[in-house]
């Protein structure tokens, strides 16, 4: 209800300042627009009055072209004539068309325009007055010439022609009288071209006396027409200037009238500031209140939801340990030979087990992708060896339920690409693994192409099997959280529903786009197109530097003794990589006793260990004729005569190893080539943990590298409780032991003071117990590995990020 009331008043002062603002600025725009068109009107001349000056110059200058053709009868004036005239007549005629929006101003026009013809015909007029004068000229200068003729030639004489004779007459006939002259007189003539050029001089000069008076006539009428067309002119003029004082009065008038608006719109806008400071400061007191019940509520959930992720990815961490170690040992029980209640139990327990697990990673995948936390981690990989591993995984699934598993490959094997290698796997992997799930009968497939795309590869996997289907209005539904079909085979193996919502999020997160086709009772085919750059073989081979499996294990067994599990997951990890198989003991006496019932060629031993050490263990080992190799693990291999044959080892290597010392170790003590006899530790210095070691014997898989972090965190604070624990019960003994055991974890970290520390903290409980001094060195390694375990918590979150 206070929502409601709050926004009442906000919603009405909205309303308010819209209307405000929108009346104010139509008003505004509205007078601006009178004042700039006014301006505009005034800042423009007017164009009626512009043509009427113009056309009345060129009447003036058709008058003083005319005056000079009149005095000089040159041609160019004549021409001149004739174009002020055609200009005359345009103007007069764009004058008559102008609009008018003065009435007043009309009749001044129409009497311009007929002063102006009045004067073209009375200067058209003149001009033909003197271009007939010039006809007049012409006649007088011919009589002019033929007078001239006369007088200058007076009298003309002309001779007969002689008679025309024949040639005898010439010959023998009397000689022919030379012709006589005959003289023309042309006095006659004369007389008569002077008359006439009289007459002629007579009748010019009445008709340049009647010219002259029709001439006067109409320049006396020019006169007039000048008078009249100059008021006509000066009354426009006058009108024009009326209507700018007109529009100047009316832009004043405009001016004051929106400055009265501007100042209207200024008061209501400081009012309605006022209306609003007010309402904000009324409900600013709630508002605070309300924001900090939202930020209160906001940092709760945060928390929570920081809470929930880190519970989830804790427990994870912590159920994969003991349901691993659950696994892995019904696994080895179901081996061995039970009656058939046991048996049964013990599958259940197997295959429990596996479900948990996979509850356990989707789950932990699930909350990182909620939180959006999950970030890829890309490096250079080689595909074959990916599906190679892949195929190696599923086909001891597909083998217990007898049906086929089928790898085909149409890509060079020698491709390597750069991209999250773990997440494609977990993508294949999973989907692999559904369709396993799903299929009783016939064969899975996975079909693997590459394309190449400019810098990149684009990949298309096919995984097709022949089980159960997905009905066609489910298809839809299948990669939804938590979604699970209603079939007999979920209702038995269960499950999240996560699975393939992470798939399909995995490919989303690698740009990529996943497909599907089934038809229920007939199988399904999963397609899934991912684009990776392509990668360096060089970079190849240093991110996925690894030693291959020692020669002499090949196809041979081996046995990891050691009570802590943080170094034997470490060995697991190790021989994993390698396809070595391998059993696991805690303590001297399983191992002695797994030795009698399996054939191992190596044993890795550790020396302090529970219930039996490793020294007396290896001891009744080789007692026993067994011809295993025994190699000691020691955190101190200095303090300890561990080479000699009467503590039963035949070599000993120092904790932490490296996986090259591990491998150069095994070689020798089984006789292959080695060059090596002991890897030199890398040294760091402070409490920052170096963990480049651990990726490398990972293999660059991040989750490895998790696993042992949290491992570490785990055991060395349960190391930490149990020697303040012993300490108040003065077990010196149990001290030394328990700093034996975290000596190996803390230089795997690759953090030597503090494992010095550890190892003086040993031989202070171990030779010279001092209750005070060593409550003091229990405090200080506890601040020290408190410190590191931050930071490894650090590293965690960057991981899960």
């Amino acid at each position: 209800m206070r929502k409601v009331k709050i926004e009442i008043p906000i919603i009405l002062l909205t309303i308010v300042m819209l209307a405000l603002m929108a009346l104010s600025g139509n008003l505004v725009y509205k007078s601006l627009s009178e004042i700039v068109n006014s301006m505009l009107a005034e800042s423009h001349p007017d164009n009626k009055l512009l043509l009427v000056k113009d056309a009345n110059s060129d009447l003036n200058e058709m008058e003083n072209v005319v005056k000079l053709y009149a005095l000089s009868e040159k041609k160019s004036y004549l021409n001149d004539y004739y174009e002020i005239n055609n200009s005359l007549e345009s103007k007069l005629t764009d004058i008559k068309n102008t609009t008018i929006t003065d009435s007043l101003s009309q009749p001044l026009l129409d009497s311009m325009i007929t002063l102006s013809q009045q004067k073209m015909v009375i200067w058209k007029n003149i001009l033909n007055l003197h271009l007939s004068k010039k006809t007049e000229h012409e006649s007088f200068n011919q009589y002019f010439e033929t007078l001239d003729t006369i007088m200058v030639v007076q009298d003309t004489i002309h001779f007969e022609e002689a008679e025309k004779r024949g040639f005898l007459k010439r010959l023998f006939g009397k000689q022919p009288e030379p012709p006589k002259p005959v003289i023309v007189d042309r006095t006659v003539e004369k007389q008569i071209l002077r008359q006439e050029m009289q007459d002629l001089e007579e009748e010019i000069r009445q008709r340049n006396q009647e010219m002259s008076t029709t001439e006067a006539a109409y320049l006396q009428k020019n006169l007039q027409v000048n008078e009249a067309l100059s008021a006509v002119i000066a009354r426009l003029e006058l009108k024009e200037q009326e209507s700018l004082l007109q529009k100047s009065q009316e832009a004043d008038s405009l001016a004051t009238q929106t400055y009265k608006r501007l100042v209207q719109f200024a008061l209501s806008l400081i009012l309605l500031m006022i209306l609003v400071l007010f309402l904000f400061f009324r409900d600013l007191r709630k508002s605070r209140a309300y924001q900090k019940a939202l930020r209160e509520a906001k940092t709760q959930a945060e928390n929570l939801a920081r809470t929930k992720e880190l519970f989830v990815a804790t427990v994870s961490h912590e159920m994969r340990t003991p349901v691993n170690a659950i696994h892995g040992l019904s696994e080895q029980l179901l081996q061995q030979k039970h009656d058939a209640k046991i048996e049964k139990d013990l599958q259940i327990i197997f295959e429990s087990t596996q479900h948990l697990t996979e509850l356990v990673n989707d789950t932990f995948d699930f909350t990182r992708i909620e939180n959006q936390r999950l970030q890829l981690n890309p490096i250079d990989f080689s595909l074959n060896d990916l599906l190679d591993k892949l195929e190696l995984y599923n086909r001891k699934s597909t083998a217990a339920k007898n049906i086929r598993f089928e790898l085909e490959k149409n890509f060079d094997e020698s491709l390597v690409l750069f991209g999250d290698e773990g997440r494609l796997k977990q993508i294949l992997s999973n989907l692999l693994t559904n369709a396993i799930k799903f299929t009783d009968a016939g064969l899975v497939k996975l079909k693997a192409d590459a394309q190449s795309q400019a810098e990149n590869i684009l990949l298309s996997f096919e995984i097709s099997d022949t089980g159960i289907g997905i009905a066609e209005e489910s298809q839809q539904l299948i990669f939804n959280d938590f979604v699970q079909l209603d079939t007999d085979i979920n209702k038995k193996s269960g499950g999240t529903g996560l699975g393939l919502y992470i798939v399909k999020k995995l490919v989303e997160l690698l740009n990529g786009e996943i497909t599907l086709k089934s038809q229920l009772g007939l199988g399904t085919v999963i397609n899934v197109n991912l684009p990776f750059k392509i990668g360096d073989r060089k970079k190849l081979q240093k991110n996925i530097e690894s030693y291959p499996a020692p020669s002499g294990l090949k196809n041979k067994k081996v046995l990891l003794v050691d009570d802590d599990e943080f170094n034997r997951h470490l060995l697991k990890n190790i021989f994993y990589k390698w396809k070595i198989d391998f059993d696991e003991a805690e303590n001297g006496k399983q191992a002695v006793e797994l030795s009698e019932r399996n054939v191992y060629s190596l044993i890795l031993m550790d020396i302090r260990m529970p219930v039996m050490n490793g020294t007396e263990a290896a001891q009744k080992i080789k007692a026993s004729g067994n011809a295993a190799k025994i190699m000691a693990l020691s955190a101190n291999t200095g303090n300890e005569t561990l080479n000699s044959t009467e503590h039963g080892f035949d070599f000993a290597m120092e904790k932490p190893f490296t996986e090259a010392a591990l491998y150069h170790s095994i070689q020798k003590v089984l006789g292959q080539e080695s060059d090596i006899e002991k890897i030199e530790l890398k040294k760091t210095e402070g409490i920052k943990p170096d963990l480049s070691e651990l990726e490398r014997m990972g293999n660059g898989d991040s989750k490895f590298l998790q696993e042992m972090i949290t491992l570490f965190i785990s055991s060395s604070e349960n190391s930490l409780q149990a020697m303040q624990e012993n300490l108040a019960g003065k077990n010196f003994q149990a001290i030394a032991d328990l700093a034996h055991k975290l000596a190996a974890p803390v230089k795997y970290m690759n953090v030597l003071p503090l494992y010095h520390k550890v190892k003086g903290l040993q031989n202070m409980a171990e030779n010279n117990p001092d209750v005070d001094l060593l409550e003091n060195m229990i405090a200080e390694l506890k601040h020290e590995i408190e410190t590191l375990n931050k930071e490894l918590t650090a590293l965690l979150t960057k991981f899960s990020v």
